[in-house]
């Protein structure tokens, strides 16, 4: 009984364990904008984000730029052709184009990128002179004509130029700016309101018209805000992406620049690229599953032995090396010839001379095999001069008996590579053979050289003498009748002087050798490249720069190739675009909150708005907020959860959390399920917006418009619904359309389009235009800054 009971219970546990799961929240942590902001301060971009923020921000003013001229001109063309008072035409049309003048007079000191870096206090300046300019004339052509009802034109649209598009870096500074005017416009509607004869029988709907402005102000407050809460994180995100991208990209450079640097300083470059194309056609064998035998690894390629033509060689032997061998310690003489072969090498790149190999005692190496010289006879006997003072030098301080003997030698050779695991350089030819001869037969203290060496030379630089006479003895020299001569000289003095401090073996690497190009000599540190890359980086919108003559020693930035269309902003590509679309959107539940509390304020419009009660506009509106609740629950319970038990990372979660965590995850990794989820959420948008027209008594409403036609007078706003409730609350839908991420943006503009397409009877927001063309204006209007703004995000 008790093994049946342990049994069920270990079967038990088991199911448990099964059903349990952990908490996956490192991908979505990598999007949270606290972690990023902490990234770029722990990476020390914080300063360099913010110059790219500019950047970016310039680029947005561009674009408003055009954006306000063509609103502007649209709102003057519709109030001039669609006018029922050409009277106040006078009147109305400088408030639209004078300020809007000035205010992109004053906007446009930004425009100055250098200007502005250096004085950011220009930004935040110019931003609030500008808003109070726009605010100002909107408010003031109220309040002349006040004997009108008007609302005011560009509240709204002040609230997007301030979140979306003036060069305001701080987020605290938009926000309060754009507070300050929300305050404003709803001082204003309360004075107005006071003023007004006709609301004071109606304390109670005054009331309640207030609250709506007031929530009106407040949700695109909060638009606002999340779409700059928005942008920040997508473009922190995108900056950190190429941040480690140019990082690779530097590392993979740097990495290859030390390969060159490490073969060309054992192999000729010709040779040397010739090995590394075939290490890349290995590894590429490799990678597609191919197996080389050794018996395969050979090269093939005729560049691996090639002759050179016009070079010079030269032998170097250490004198008394064989003594050193017999009377020092080994490690003794082991550094010391560390210091000389150190030394050597020093000089030898600074004549341009390729270093063959050393054994033992011997040292030889070419001059013009790295690259063709015409000098290569001078570079090959100055070299030798140096290697005798540096030997002279270490005789001295070290109190040695050894000295040097070099010869030189110029004409033809082969070269190439030996080997198949280890590979090893080497020479050959009849000429290489001479110039050994002449070393084994000269002086100690002299460069031996041959006749063909002596014609390529200045005789007025050196100290000649004729050659040795074990040099005219030689069988090997004999076979190639010529003269041969001793040289002496003074040693050039920089090469003398870079090799006089002794190095340890630690800094005798690849990096502490001069270069054999000037070119490498201007490579910058990694922190400057990373700055030139940040701020080549492209910001879209309209970049002006590369229209604009530069100025003398200023690069031009790089092309970056527009992957984007010029429409609806799409990738050219329609595979990218749809793996763009296909990805998880991490940002998700952002949005969602975001719906949240618009479908909240939208519930709580529409119930003030109503004029009789309504009992199935109150059962949607109970409906559409379990509805919108749910769905923030299930977004943010995994969040939830990460901060609850953010410190124990192995902790198990029972079946309904894993439940509620695979639903979200289901939803945030699938298109077609977010597609669902934003639809949805839009049609409870739209339902409970249209309960208002639903609601509204069209006999009633018919009969009050042709007693308004017959006796010209303005129909009564409390017929059915306060006109522009109905206008903000289908732009705050509007807005909401676009704040969801991975959503097709022509998918977006198809449903703004038609959140567009509706008319009815309405107050007028200018004196002389009619009341339909004031309410397609103003969402208009909204729509194409919000559409504008999110293809500029791209």
């Amino acid at each position: 009984m008790n093994q049946s009971t342990r049994g069920s219970s270990w079967i038990w546990s088991k199911k448990k364990r099964r059903k349990s799961c952990k908490l996956r929240f490192n991908s979505e942590r990598l999007w949270e904008p606290n972690y990023l902001k902490a990234k770029c301060k722990e990476l020390g971009l914080e300063e360099e984000y913010l110059r790219y923020q500019i950047r970016l921000m310039i680029s947005y003013l561009r674009v408003f730029f055009v954006l306000n001229t063509i609103v502007t001109a649209t709102h003057c063309f519709v109030i001039i052709f669609f006018t029922n008072h050409k009277t106040l035409l006078y009147i109305d049309l400088p408030f639209y184009i004078v300020p809007n003048i000035a205010m992109l007079l004053c906007l446009s000191i930004n425009l100055f990128e250098n200007f502005v870096h250096r004085h950011r206090w220009v930004l935040a300046a110019s931003s609030i002179l500008a808003t109070i300019i726009s605010v100002s004339s909107d408010i003031a052509q109220c309040v002349v004509h006040t004997k009108w009802s008007l609302n005011n034109t560009f509240d709204t649209y002040n609230l997007c130029m301030i979140y979306m598009f003036l060069p305001i870096t701080s987020f605290m500074l938009a926000a309060s700016l754009a507070t300050s005017v929300s305050v404003v416009y709803i001082m204003y509607f309360l004075c107005s309101l006071a003023t007004r004869r006709m609301y004071s029988a109606q304390r109670e709907r005054e009331f309640a018209q207030a609250m709506v402005d007031v929530f009106h102000y407040l949700c695109f407050n909060m638009l606002g805000m999340f779409f700059r809460m928005m942008n920040d994180t997508l473009v922190r995100c995108s900056f950190l992406d190429r941040h480690q991208f140019m990082m690779e990209e530097l590392w993979l450079r740097n990495a290859r620049r030390q390969e060159s640097m490490l073969l060309n300083s054992i192999l000729p470059p010709q040779i040397a690229k010739s090995l590394q194309k075939s290490i890349k056609e290995r590894i590429k064998a490799t990678e597609h599953g191919s197996i080389i035998n050794r018996a395969q690894m050979h090269f093939s390629s005729p560049l691996a032995i090639q002759i050179h033509p016009d070079v010079s060689i030269l032998y170097a032997d250490v004198v008394n090396y064989t003594y050193l061998t017999t009377t020092l310690r080994v490690e003794k003489l082991v550094t010391i010839l560390h210091d000389l072969y150190g030394r050597f090498d020093m000089a030898a790149s600074i004549f341009k001379v390729q270093r063959i190999k050393f054994l033992g005692d011997c040292y030889y190496c070419v001059a013009g095999l790295h690259e063709p010289d015409p000098d290569h006879a001078i570079c090959a006997v100055s070299l030798g001069i140096s290697m005798i003072a540096n030997i002279q030098e270490v005789k001295k301080q070290r109190n040695l008996n050894i000295d040097m003997r070099i010869g030189v030698h110029s004409g033809n050779l082969f070269a190439g590579v030996l080997g198949v695991a280890k590979l090893q350089l080497d020479i050959w030819g009849p000429d290489v053979e001479i110039a050994n001869h002449l070393e084994s037969t000269g002086e100690p203290g002299y460069v031996h050289v041959s006749s063909r060496t002596l014609a390529s030379l200045n005789l007025d630089d050196y100290t000649v003498i004729p050659g040795t006479i074990k040099a005219q003895e030689d069988p090997v020299l004999q076979k190639h009748p010529m003269s041969t001569y001793l040289i002496t000289g003074a040693a050039q003095r920089d090469s003398y002087q870079q090799s006089r401090d002794p190095h340890p073996a630690s800094m005798l690497d690849i990096q502490s050798r001069p270069k054999q190009h000037s070119r490498s000599s201007k490579q910058l540190s990694t922190t400057e490249e990373l700055q030139m890359e940040f701020r080549n980086m492209p910001v879209g919108g309209f970049d002006c720069s590369y229209c604009l003559p530069s100025k003398p020693g200023q690069n031009k930035k790089k092309q970056t190739k527009n992957d984007l269309g010029m429409f609806c902003a799409a990738f050219k590509d329609s595979r990218v675009e749809w793996d763009f679309l296909r990805r998880p959107d991490y940002m998700l539940k952002y949005s969602i909150l975001m719906a949240w509390f618009i479908g909240n304020c939208l519930v709580f419009i529409q119930l003030v708005t109503n004029r009789r009660n309504c009992p199935p506009c109150i059962l949607v509106d109970i409906l559409a907020f379990f509805y919108l609740t749910a769905l923030l629950c299930i977004s943010w319970y995994k969040k939830y959860c990460h901060w609850m038990y953010r410190n124990d990372e192995t902790r198990l979660y029972g079946p309904f959390s894993c439940l509620v965590f695979r639903l979200f995850e289901g939803i945030q990794q699938s298109m077609s399920r977010r597609l669902l989820l934003y639809l949805s959420i839009l049609g409870t948008y739209f339902l409970v917006v249209f309960l208002i027209v639903i609601n509204c008594e069209a006999d009633l409403f018919q009969l009050s418009f042709i007693e308004a036609k017959l006796y010209r007078y303005e129909v009564s706003r409390d017929v059915c619904f306060h006109p522009w409730a109905f206008t903000n609350m289908m732009a705050l839908i509007l807005g909401t359309s676009y704040m969801f991420s991975r959503i097709s943006f022509s998918l977006k503009t198809i449903i703004s389009l038609v959140e567009c397409d509706y008319d009815s009877l309405f107050d007028s927001g200018s004196r002389p235009c009619d009341a339909n063309n004031s309410h397609i204006c103003d969402v208009l209007f909204k729509r194409e800054a919000g559409g504008v703004q999110h293809k500029d995000e791209f």
